[in-house]
């Protein structure tokens, strides 16, 4: 177990239920100091829930939160939301429509004096690059403006920690990207800690150094964004995180398996017994593609996408084939739907799963 000191945030055994439905059931888990998790997953799953119970807006049914070493909720304790140092940044940014953004940034520091209040403000206006924006009102901004807004306005308190509520979602796809690296930047600049809540695997993975994906109220897997998507603990994890061809697999050694395909290798040893029959995941930028004059595949599908072309191959041997596969391909790559092509799979570390 790691220890406190060394932690933003610590969950342990976390359940709320509401109505006599379970929402989050065991939740554990560790947040490092700069550290910034993404909670991932499809609505309904427990992400923001979760958000709410470590910013005290949802008490628990059992278990406890430790925020900085401090518990803050236990079966003895609740502390209040103002109280946990906690930032809050929301999905609809929540700011107030008749105040200007000094005033918004400002709201929660009332008791604070006049000099300190000039002093916050002048620090974070700038640290989201806002100060000659200072007297503007909300509706005179644009989305990505807002959001800098709420983030100044969130760090105006100082928090121990950032919570972030689908932060992204209600930006323009064209300043998506640029506000996600510069929030980064700042987070990581300034050693602040924090978690966001997302149903987007792209956000998640440009924006989080771990991802958490929920299922049902639980963590699924947990590890870096690599690591889940290119080691997906369950089927669940590998399709959420991005497409999958499965293929059925019997295991030949410690290092092959034989598919539709032929005789696949992996890099890594695998740890099922020879023989076993398995499930095959691989993800489209693993399969490579030779067009030939009599292949085991021929190309049913194409999708231009820029850099590449997303392309859906069916085998003609259906003997052998589990269905169609689909792959990307370099734009370099002259092909047309009804070419017949080889298949190739390049070599990495092979995730299997248990046949259904």
């Amino acid at each position: 177990m790691t220890t406190s000191s060394s932690l933003a945030l610590r969950i342990s055994d976390l359940h709320c239920s509401y109505a006599g439905v379970d929402i989050l059931t065991g939740l554990d888990l560790e947040l490092g100091k700069n550290e910034i998790l993404c909670l991932l997953g499809p609505s309904g799953c427990g992400k923001t829930t979760t958000l709410k119970l470590i910013a005290g807006l949802l008490p628990p049914t059992q278990g406890s939160i430790e925020i900085n070493g401090e518990v803050v909720d236990n079966a003895e304790l609740n502390l209040a939301p103002e109280k946990r140092k906690v930032g809050i940044i929301f999905q609809d940014y929540a700011l107030f429509p008749h105040l200007t953004v000094t005033d918004n940034v400002l709201f929660s520091q009332y008791k604070q004096s006049k000099v300190k209040q000039k002093e916050t403000l002048d620090y974070v206006l700038k640290l989201v690059n806002l100060t000659e924006f200072a007297d503007r009102y909300p509706h005179q901004l644009s989305g990505g403006q807002q959001q800098r807004v709420a983030i100044a306005r969130a760090l105006a308190s100082s928090p121990e920690l950032l919570l972030l509520d689908e932060p992204f979602s209600n930006i323009d796809s064209q300043v998506r990207h640029h506000l996600i690296e510069e929030m980064r930047d700042l987070l990581k600049s300034h050693n602040m800690s924090a978690i966001f809540v997302t149903h987007s695997k792209e956000e998640a993975f440009a924006f989080a150094d771990r991802l958490a994906v929920f299922h049902q109220g639980k963590i699924e897997q947990l590890g870096t964004p690599s690591e889940l998507y290119n080691q997906p603990a369950t089927r669940f994890v590998a399709d959420f995180l991005g497409k999958v061809n499965y293929l059925d697999a019997v295991v030949l050694d410690a290092h092959s398996v034989q598919t539709a395909l032929g005789v696949i290798s992996s890099k890594k040893a695998l740890t099922v017994a020879v023989g076993e029959q398995k499930l095959l995941a691989i993800r489209p930028q693993q399969l490579q593609l030779q067009v030939v004059k009599q292949g085991i595949a021929t190309i049913s599908q194409q999708q231009f996408l820029g850099m590449t072309t997303h392309c859906t191959i069916c085998l003609t041997d259906t003997a052998l084939a589990d269905g169609c596969l689909e792959l990307s391909v370099s734009m370099q790559q002259p092909m047309q739907v009804g070419d017949m092509v080889n298949v190739t799979v390049v070599e990495h570390d092979l995730v299997l799963f248990e046949r259904e």
